[in-house]
């Protein structure tokens, strides 16, 4: 058996302690930041993703608290694997976000691994406590800590390159910044898919849900989705679903659309917070994942179709997102089919040939555009997409981009709308050729302008905003962003492309 310890470091250095009473009303002790040590190393988690080091080699020298968890089984080759496996799933670096999935998520989770018990509650309730008071504009500096100095130390990731000093460097991605080949390859490395990962709504907790469902006819679909619901809400990492919890994503068997929209909620909360739910998912012999693109709906209102339909469109996002590296080729009952989703996808973008009867596409909501357009960037990374199926989702994406509709305007829909294009051109030349026939690369010039003029900017964000790369909120996952902000860099990307000489990726 080997011994875990929790190391507790105070990011503030006693500021906090000092000032929490005047601006919160309450005592808080610290700021803090916690790793987990085992196997003399010391393991955290910041915005580059899982790391490792000498115990008491980080910058933040000595902990305040070393908090014994108890002993695992574990061996370190076996602790190896599983942070691989978390480094490319559900603790990647981009999916870093100071209030909500940080070092003490990744703390908390990893010592429910090796030990089964939690990290002490005053430091998973510090966000809750402070993120919607004054106080949390005082602690911004210091909470920009966890992703900034610590991140001095590489990270955990795929593949193992000699020691440097105390530390020993895993490199998980290369950033595209870095080379202008304008690889498929390296770009699915170096961009991270969006996830949706935004909390349930207040109303869905067991006994409201159980509500939902009237009637003895019905007990048994309230049953499982009371049990759903409290595997969801009371887990911080695995969820326990089994087959017969999955028969709720039988969308037609359900009556009504608060019934629907919970199920879709839930699973896609479940799927982030336990990618290895996926992976049980998709070996259903009832493929009730596979069919969910397609699955009718209990209602035919236009207005509950579409907002169902994002539901449905944000559980597929994450599968998307959660799968991308995962060696599908050899094993097709893994793969869901893309044709639905796409259809989806260009559904919520206004598609003309992809309208519901009875509604006009020019009433959207934004929320409906925005999670089209996440779609649309996890299907552009995905490998499985087809010749036909890139052509439709390329050709629509470019002409959203060329006439320059006001609904992309904000600077994340922008983002993920250039993103997709970059992707789909690098990979199929067709789509690059279209695009330079639709002076995409006028249009992206006018950006490229626009990005480096504050006065006149339109798309694109002026330096010193915050835009999130990868979570589906303004709130979560979010990067600083410069003179040379994401959306510069990728209009500067997909223009260098399209202005190549021969058109051609190397």
């Amino acid at each position: 058996m080997f011994d875990v310890y929790l190391y507790v470091y105070d990011l503030s250095c006693g500021v906090v302690k000092a000032l929490s009473p005047i601006a919160l009303g309450k005592q808080i002790d610290g700021i803090w930041h916690t790793s987990v040590v085992l196997h003399n190393k010391e393991y955290f988690y910041g915005s580059h993703g899982i790391s490792f080091c000498t115990p008491e080699h980080t910058v933040l020298g000595k902990p305040g608290q070393k908090v014994y968890m108890g002993q695992t089984s574990v061996t370190e080759a076996e602790l190896s694997s599983y942070l691989e496996h978390l480094a490319l799933t559900s603790f990647r670096g981009g999916h870093y976000r100071l209030f909500d999935h940080n070092c003490n998520t990744f703390s908390n989770h990893l010592c429910g691994y090796l030990t089964n018990k939690q990290i002490p509650e005053y430091i998973i309730s510090l966000p809750a406590d402070v993120a919607s008071t004054p106080l949390g504009a005082v602690l911004k500096p210091y909470l920009n800590t966890l992703s900034v100095g610590l991140n001095n130390v590489p990270q955990f990731g795929l593949e193992a390159t000699k020691e440097i000093g105390v530390t020993t460097k895993l490199v998980l991605t290369t950033s595209i910044s870095d080379t202008n080949n304008h690889c498929f390859e390296d770009i699915r490395r170096s961009f991270v898919p969006i996830l949706f990962d935004e909390p349930l709504s207040s109303d869905i907790l067991p006994h409201r849900v159980h509500l939902l469902w009237s009637g003895d006819d019905h007990s048994t679909k309230a049953e499982l989705a009371v049990d759903v619901t409290k595997l969801v809400v009371e887990s911080q990492s695995s969820v326990n679903l089994n087959p017969e919890h999955y028969s709720l994503l039988e969308l037609s068997e359900l009556e009504t659309a608060d019934q629907c929209l919970v199920v879709c909620e839930l699973f896609r909360l479940a799927l982030w917070r336990d990618p290895d739910l996926l992976t049980a998912m998709l070996t259903d012999p009832d493929r009730r994942l596979h069919r969910l693109a397609v699955t009718e709906l209990p209602v035919t209102n236009p207005n509950e179709v579409l907002n169902l339909t994002v539901a449905k469109a944000k559980l597929l996002c994450n599968y998307l997102g959660l799968s991308q590296d995962w060696p599908l080729e050899g094993n097709r009952e893994l793969v869901v089919e893309l044709r639905p989703i796409l259809n989806i996808c260009l559904l919520l973008l206004g598609h003309d040939e992809h309208q519901l009867p009875g509604h006009d596409s020019r009433t959207l909501l934004p929320d409906h555009r925005y999670t089209g357009l996440a779609l649309a960037h996890n299907l552009a990374l995905n490998i499985q997409l087809s010749d036909e199926e890139a052509l439709e989702l390329g050709t629509y994406l470019i002409h959203l981009a060329v006439v320059q509709d006001k609904s992309y305007k904000q600077p994340v829909e922008a983002t993920y709308l250039l993103r997709s294009i970059y992707f789909l051109v690098v990979r199929f030349p067709i789509l690059a050729d279209l695009a330079r026939t639709y002076d995409l690369c006028g249009c992206l010039t006018v950006v490229m302008n626009e990005a480096t003029n504050p006065e006149t900017a339109k798309l694109g964000t002026r330096p010193g905003k915050s835009v999130p790369v990868s979570s589906s909120n303004g709130s979560n996952g979010v990067v600083n962003v410069e003179s040379t902000s994401i959306d510069y860099l990728i209009v500067t990307h997909l223009l260098d492309y399209l202005t190549l000489e021969d058109g051609q990726a190397v």
